[in-house]
């Protein structure tokens, strides 16, 4: 058994790209989302719940998947708001604004790291869940956020 211990800093590593090439993580030009607090992929098959006269207990089937990736980041303003980036209009125009124009992205979350053979599940979607919040008991920018995945997940290793 091999635990992957995230605590190094160099893996749990969020990449998003206007192109499936840029969201490969360790890509040139690719965006990793830095200062992630957590972030957790979820895939749910639907359900179809049913019940028949001749049956004491309810049956089910499944349907399509849906897939999601959801983070908790403290805001950075680059990553937010944009930088510029000539290969990477997610980079260019940040989180914020490709969330709110709607912009089909890709994506990848690496679960070791940007090394040769390491795990990724990789897919594209859209930026939503944005709702970026500050107190005086916390002192920084915190925003959850999420990426609707639009079609499957796939796994994929680093080469």
């Amino acid at each position: 058994m091999a635990v992957i211990n995230v605590t190094a800093g160099s893996q749990a590593i969020l990449t998003l790209g206007n192109t499936s090439a840029l969201a490969i993580p360790g890509a040139a030009g690719s965006l990793s989302v830095p200062l992630m607090q957590d972030v957790t992929i979820s895939t749910t098959p639907g359900t179809v719940r049913y019940s028949t006269l001749d049956a004491t207990s309810s049956s089910a089937f499944t349907t399509v998947m849906e897939n999601e990736v959801s983070f908790n980041m403290l805001v950075d303003d680059n990553t937010f708001f944009g930088l510029s980036n000539t290969t990477n209009s997610v980079a260019n125009d940040g989180l914020w604004t490709t969330s709110n124009s709607k912009t089909e992205i890709f994506f990848s979350v690496a679960f070791e790291g940007t090394d040769t053979d390491d795990y990724y599940f990789s897919g594209q979607g859209f930026i939503g869940g944005l709702a970026p919040s500050a107190s005086i008991d916390q002192a920084v920018w915190i925003s959850p956020g999420s990426i609707i995945v639009n079609g499957d997940l796939s796994k994929a290793q680093v080469s």
